[in-house]
């Protein structure tokens, strides 16, 4: 009896130990699936079900501050244009919408007074040569003890009185957009030109044929669309956040889906009283031919932006619960079949699809992530946890 049960028992631990040795045999990636209870699918399912893998990537992420505001053009894109010299309107040469370049003449304008000051100066430039030509004279002739010093300055003063008077009716031409050169040529010009100060489009045109104006009545707006801003307005309980140079990407509201970027360049030091908000400026970066001033938009600014381990959010499966994880798998990719396994994570910034992730489980060398799919693969898992 006793022999028996000492065979018994021989066989019994052999057993154990074939088992044993049997297990330990297994591919690592099957211990390891058996370890974290891997989800098995087909090649065919992993096609059906959209399944797509990639790995953590590096991207720039950060937390965005919610914006709304408009397009802008800076103060030096946006001219009111006026007369220098009053007058009436003669003729309107451009249309609302046209393309101008500066110094472009867009209205020609009639007044006595600019037939008067380019006689005034044609006269004042005649008469420098003689006045010239005396005061030299006496210069010459006090040095040779002829003249008196009092000719000598009174002559003097003349000269140098005239020589002013030329120099400011010069001004005064060149600020109508008349040539003196030309006026001392004799060549008098009938119309006062109103040029484009600027590059641009004419926005406005604010008068009409035959209408008397003075020198501060606004004739035509010309605006240049190469540089706009955006002015945003910004809570004041978020504007410690934002600094020069942080990133801005907006869209235009109920127009298209396109992002378009822009870098803070300036934060206003003033809090609006009505609405408790700070205004923010900020310069494209890309720009569009359908962006016009007045536009609203709906902004993201990107504040502590910084380069950070981050997945699509499509790859993160339990958002927002305690349990967060990722599907991965260290199959092949072209094997019959293949073994998905979970690695919880933390979560962090969203943007742009993506969101920053810190591995809470390390995972293998080698590890495909599931970037895309991975609810089928939790339908799986439901289904053999039945």
């Amino acid at each position: 009896m006793f022999k028996i049960s000492r065979v018994l028992l021989t066989t019994a631990l052999a057993a154990v130990m074939f088992t044993s040795c049997h297990r330990n045999q297994q591919s690592p990636v099957a211990a390891e699936s058996a370890e974290v209870n891997g989800i098995s699918l087909t090649r065919e399912q992993i096609k059906l079900a959209g399944i797509e893998f990639g790995k953590l990537e590096k991207r720039e992420l950060s937390g965005d501050i919610n914006a709304r505001g408009k397009i802008v053009l800076p103060p030096d894109n946006d001219a009111i244009v006026s007369s220098v010299m009053g007058g009436m309107v003669e003729s309107i040469l451009v249309m609302p919408g046209e393309q101008v370049r500066k110094g472009t003449v867009l209205a020609l304008m009639m007044h006595p007074e600019f037939i008067s000051l380019q006689e005034a100066y044609l006269q004042a430039v005649n008469r420098f040569n003689l006045v010239e030509s005396e005061y030299l004279r006496q210069q010459k002739l006090f040095d040779e003890k002829v003249s008196s010093e009092k000719q000598l300055l009174e002559s003097k003063t003349e000269f140098q009185a005239l020589k002013s008077q030329i120099k400011a009716l010069e001004i005064r031409l060149v600020q109508t957009g008349v040539s003196p050169e030309k006026v001392s040529q004799n060549e008098i010009e009938r119309f006062i030109p109103v040029k484009s100060p600027i590059d641009g489009i004419v926005n406005a045109i604010f008068t009409t044929l035959g209408k008397n104006v003075t020198e501060t009545d606004p004739l035509f707006e010309v605006v240049c669309r190469k540089s706009l801003f955006v002015e945003l307005s910004v809570f004041e309980k978020d504007i410690m956040k934002i600094k020069k140079g942080q990133r801005v990407t907006f869209d235009l509201a109920n127009i298209n889906n396109q992002k378009y970027e822009a870098s803070v360049i300036a934060v206003g030091s003033s809090v609006d009283e009505m609405g408790r908000v700070v205004k923010v400026i900020a310069e494209f970066k890309n720009r569009d031919d359908v962006l016009l001033p007045g536009m609203f938009v709906a902004a993201e600014i990107h504040s502590e932006e910084e380069e950070m381990q981050a997945l699509p959010e499509n790859a993160i499966m339990n958002f927002g619960s305690e349990s967060t994880f990722v599907y991965y798998t260290l199959s092949p990719p072209g094997a019959e079949k293949l073994i998905f396994s979970k690695a919880f994570v933390k979560t962090g910034f969203a943007e742009d699809s993506f969101i920053q992730v810190e591995l809470l489980d390390q995972l293998p060398d080698g590890a495909m992530i599931v970037t895309n799919g991975g609810y089928y693969i939790r339908s799986e898992e439901a289904k053999n946890e039945e």
